[in-house]
């Protein structure tokens, strides 16, 4: 069985690490895939072990470049069973460390999921190294594609496919997670995932659901994720006279059932990919209210309203009001299915994968 080594799997339950999770089911018994992360523990970890997934550790690039590239250099040269070094990055700061692979005659395979970035100096400065290694280009939509790469040109697409019918609304679970979180049957729960960081934009989204408190007093804000500004973004909703009203649950493995007791989904982020949670709101039946900076290869449903960040917070307030008293659709399994975003029937994503790892024949060592 080929080995792949993957780059990319950090301690945060993001949208990156939820793709990969969902490859080792697609791929299960085809590829065996192993972890180099530079993050002191993964998330998961515990499915990934179970998988039979090896993890390997090398210091972070913040704490000296050369100790990150000598730790992983000697993983390579202990392992030469890795003939493909697939790198999962989210801007070009990574390219440094393909560096290592790509000296060593190891093919490496660069798969964008962001279209912007918090570090656009770094990005700016190391996006010409993306293109001395000369492998495989990878990306979850167009937009991730021309951000990492500058156009779509032998680039190949994955869907960042999940395990949809997870996602499928239950009446039961809403009933039984609201009861949990306080929240009676008549509030209005705005749902928001993702990481408390500046791209997500959280004070942001906390500014417009202050507006939509001032229309629907008892309506709730469900922030699900944690990050690098938690403090500030809670001290904000305190000042903001509207931390009673949010609940920040932070890491959660609950989150088809917290869909199931939302009412809408928002996402204000500055800048995104393909953000998988978008997909998961959608199995669950949800309407979305997104920033027109994501990608409209996110609306799969046709339940997606997108707003610039340009508009003002009553507007964005009165389209999540109005998103919330749709009625939640519940057949929407076919389309999310047919646009090979459901890992249970994702055939031609099988085979974009397979072909972009090179097939499933192992090296010879």
């Amino acid at each position: 069985m080929k080995q792949i080594l993957v780059y990319g799997f950090s301690n945060n339950p993001g949208g990156i690490e939820t793709y990969l999770l969902n490859l080792l089911t697609l791929l299960k018994g085809q590829i065996q895939f192993d972890f180099v992360s530079d993050f002191g523990d993964v998330a998961h970890r515990d499915i990934l072990e179970n998988a039979g997934s090896r993890i390997y550790f090398i210091p972070p690039k913040g704490k000296g470049l050369w100790a990150h590239l000598k730790a992983f250099r000697k993983i390579l040269k202990e392992h030469q069973e890795y003939e493909y070094i697939y790198f999962n990055i989210l801007d070009a700061g990574a390219a440094l460390t393909q560096l290592v692979p790509f000296f060593m005659g190891r093919k490496v395979i660069t798969h964008s999921h962001n279209g912007g970035t918090d570090k656009p100096r770094l990005h700016k400065i190391c996006k010409p190294l993306l293109k001395i290694t000369k492998g495989k280009k990878a990306a979850c939509s167009a937009l991730a594609a021309k951000y990492m790469f500058g156009n779509t040109k032998n680039v190949t697409i994955i869907p960042n496919a999940i395990d949809a019918n997870k996602f499928t609304f239950d009446k039961e679970a809403r009933k039984a997670k609201r009861a949990e979180l306080g929240v009676d049957d008549k509030q209005c729960v705005i749902c928001h995932i993702g990481r408390l960081t500046y791209q997500k934009n959280p004070f942001g989204m906390l500014d417009i659901f202050k507006t939509v408190l001032q229309k629907l007093p008892d309506a709730v804000l469900v922030s699900i994720g944690t990050g690098d500004i938690d403090d500030e973004v809670k001290e904000y909703a305190k000042k903001s006279d509207i931390y009673e009203n949010t609940l920040f649950l932070g890491k959660r493995n609950d989150i088809p059932e917290l869909l199931s007791a939302a009412d809408v989904f928002f996402l204000p982020s500055f800048y995104e990919g393909l953000p998988i949670v978008a997909i998961e709101a959608q199995a669950a039946g949800l309407h979305l209210v997104l920033s027109d900076t994501i990608t409209k290869e996110t609306d799969i449903t046709g339940n997606i309203k997108f707003l610039s960040l340009d508009e003002d917070k009553e507007t964005w307030a009165e389209a999540l009001i109005e998103a919330a008293g749709k009625e939640r659709e519940i057949s929407v399994m076919h389309r999310i299915s047919e646009a090979e975003y459901n890992t249970s029937c994702a055939e031609k994503t099988t085979k974009k994968l397979i072909e972009l790892f090179g097939g499933v024949t192992g090296r010879n060592i």
